[in-house]
Order: C-alpha cells, then sequence, then structure tokens
C-alpha cells in the first residue's frame, strides 16, 4: 500500500470542487487503485485530461486524490467513513454521501489490501505479563540529597507465533507515569462506555 501522507483536515474540502456527476467515478477510481496497490491514481494524459474535464488544476487534482485517498485508508483502519470528520471541517453533505457509497460499493478490497500489508509490515505483538521496579539515583558529593527516582516498567510481549517472545524495558519518570495513568483512564472510559 503507498504511504499516506499527512493531510492538514482544513483542505478536506477540496473534494467540494468536483463537479457533482463526475466526483463518483473519481472516487471509484482511488479505491481501486488503491485495491490493487498501485501509486500512481492516473496516469499524466489521464490527469491532463481531468484538468480538462473537471476545470481544475494539477495541484487541485492532486490534492484531491491525497484526500480521498487518506480518507479511505482511515475508513480501511476503522471499518467506516467519519462522516462527522468530514462535515466539521467543509465537506458538503453529498460529496460525503458519495464517498460513503463508493465505499460500500469498493471498499472491502481496499480494506483487505490494507489489512493484508499491515499483517505483512507490523505484525501484531501482544502485552502478557508486566513488572516493574523503582530505581533511584541518587546524587554525587557535590549534589547531595538530590534524587530522581525512575520506574523501569517490563513488558513481556509475545508475538502472532507463540515462539516469538520479546521484553521491552520502559524508563519512566514520575510526571510520565501520572500522564500514562490518566490517559490510560481515559482508554478505559471509553471501553467501558462502548455498545461492544
Amino acid at each position: 500500500m503507498t504511504k499516506t501522507t499527512f493531510i492538514p483536515m482544513r483542505t478536506f474540502a477540496v473534494l467540494n470542487a468536483v463537479p457533482k456527476e463526475r466526483l463518483g467515478q473519481v472516487l471509484t477510481r482511488v479505491l481501486d487503485k488503491m485495491a490493487r496497490n498501485e501509486v500512481e491514481v492516473f496516469s499524466a494524459s489521464e490527469k491532463s485530461q481531468l484538468e480538462t474535464i473537471l476545470m481544475l488544476s494539477g495541484e487541485q487534482i492532486d490534492s484531491i486524490i491525497d484526500v480521498t485517498m487518506t480518507i479511505y485508508h482511515d475508513a480501511a483502519m476503522f471499518g467506516h467513513v467519519d462522516q462527522n470528520l468530514l462535515t466539521s471541517h467543509g465537506v458538503d453533505e453529498n460529496v460525503v454521501h458519495a464517498i460513503e457509497k463508493a465505499w460500500r460499493k469498493r471498499g472491502r478490497s481496499v480494506a483487505a489490501q490494507i489489512a493484508a500489508f499491515k499483517m505483512v509490515c507490523r505484525p501484531a505483538l501482544q502485552l502478557r505479563k508486566t513488572e516493574w521496579r523503582l530505581h533511584l539515583e541518587m546524587g554525587s558529593n557535590k549534589r547531595s540529597r538530590q534524587s530522581k527516582p525512575l520506574a523501569i516498567l517490563q513488558l513481556d510481549l509475545v508475538g502472532p507465533s507463540a515462539n516469538e517472545n520479546e521484553k521491552m524495558d520502559v524508563e519512566i519518570s514520575h510526571t510520565e507515569l501520572r500522564s500514562l495513568f490518566l490517559q490510560l483512564n481515559a482508554i478505559q472510559a471509553e471501553l467501558d462506555t462502548s455498545p461492544l
């Protein structure tokens, strides 16, 4: 799968520039190319024709392709097109519906391709066990009575096959530990309120 570039949220509205009668074709073409893991969505001659047909610049067409790929890549990762994100960043309702319609028709192949790519690139590790200890580093003679306590977390991770074990040590300060704790609490609250 091609590397997705970061698209600032304000540019999502560039999709509104595509004429409504051509939008479905553009979206479908992007999805088809993503499903086949092709880097180039439109050839140079096709892009030139699009500029004429859509009355858009080459830069606008590139932005439309990048934004569309980002939207569909996110949809593949999360299982759906995020309507709220799109509408909150200026994408017209009818454009959002066209994006969703194209995703419902052809999105499974893209999701399968991205899932396969994810499996090849990053096998999921699962946390099996954690251990911890406190590391207290005392100051030298020049700096008496200074200490820098660190927690050392040891994470025991297991890979997809049972014989892939990995231990990871993480040093974490009091401030970092507190921040992590608060973030984990927020995640737990989200999981607790999840309808699943």
